[in-house]
This record gives C-alpha cells, sequence and structure tokens, in this order.
C-alpha cells in the first residue's frame, strides 16, 4: 500500500509537469500504448523475447518437475535455485522489455498463459510457447480493436485487454 501511493503520487507529479502533447503520450503509456514503436526498438524487443522465450522453453522439463514438488524435483536432479533463478531472470527481461515497449498491458500476462493451459494442459514444454504466441495475438487484436473501435480516434489497447481480461479473470477465479 505504501509503495503503491509513493509510486502514484510520483506518476501525478510527472503529469502535472508535462504538456499537454506529452500529457496525452505519457497517459496511453501508463495504460498501454503500441503506437509509438519505433524500428529500432521493435527490433531489440523481438531479440529479447526470442531469447527469452527459448530460454523458458529450455527449463519447461525442470518447471514440468517442480510441478510437483520443489524436493521431489531435487530427487530427480533439478537444480532448483539454478532453475528459479533462470526462469526468473528470463521473466523479469521479458516483462520489463514489454512494458518498457508498450507501457502496462494488463491481463496479458496473467490470462492468457491459464487458458492456454486449459486449452493444452499443464506440460510446460507446450504452454510456454503457445503462451507467447497466444499472448502476441491477443495483444494485436486488441490493438486493433482499440484503433477501430471508435476511429478516427484511438483508444489504449490496456484498456481493452483489461475490459476483456478482468471479467475472464474473475469468471476463471470463481471456476476453481
Amino acid at each position: 500500500m505504501i509503495v503503491t501511493t509513493f509510486l502514484s503520487s510520483i506518476i501525478v507529479l510527472l503529469t502535472s509537469l508535462l504538456d499537454a502533447a506529452k500529457l496525452r503520450s505519457f497517459t496511453f503509456w501508463l495504460l498501454g500504448d503500441l503506437s509509438q514503436a519505433t524500428k529500432s526498438g521493435f527490433y531489440l524487443t523481438l531479440a529479447v523475447v526470442v531469447i527469452g522465450t527459448i530460454v523458458l522453453s529450455s527449463q519447461a522439463r525442470a518447471l514440468n518437475l517442480m510441478m510437483i514438488g520443489e524436493r521431489d524435483a531435487f530427487d530427480f536432479g533439478v537444480e532448483v535455485n539454478r532453475v528459479r533463478i533462470v526462469v526468473f531472470g528470463a521473466a523479469a527481461a521479458l516483462v520489463g522489455t514489454a512494458v518498457a515497449a508498450s507501457g502496462s498491458v494488463g491481463y496479458v500476462g496473467l490470462i492468457v498463459p491459464h487458458l492456454v493451459r486449459l486449452a493444452v494442459g499443464s506440460d510446460n514444454r507446450l504452454v510456454v510457447p503457445f503462451s507467447a504466441l497466444a499472448g502476441a495475438t491477443f495483444v494485436v487484436l486488441a490493438d486493433t480493436a482499440a484503433r477501430t473501435l471508435i476511429a478516427p480516434r484511438e483508444l489504449p489497447v490496456g484498456a481493452i485487454t483489461a475490459l476483456i481480461g478482468a471479467p475472464l479473470f474473475i469468471y476463471l477465479l470463481r471456476k476453481n
């Protein structure tokens, strides 16, 4: 609560200091915006996504074993601490790069892997790559909707993903 309040006050301070054009851009970035993407940013993001997905996919067997319990996974030869560091590092790089490139596009990483898991099962050798593809597809479809629903104006893509993701997340919580 304290961290949220502190960071929110920094955001309010920043928005107070920006002129109208930069304020709109900053607000869209806070809510998720793909319209400010550059070619060099795209290539950097693509490189991190490809490498991160390969790293996470390489840990799929270990992650599958860790689902039965860390002690049991260790007994099967999984270096639990190393896997945890590699997975957290790759996930942090992926999330950090995605947020830097597009802002906070909510519910993609929260909803898509759960839906993929329901569709293909819990084997991380399938869940990791399918989640990457399904998440990218979801964001592209949400961005298309954000650009066309009230054309010629544009909505932040994060607003569309939240409108779809929040009710879906509540449904998934109540289902289980």
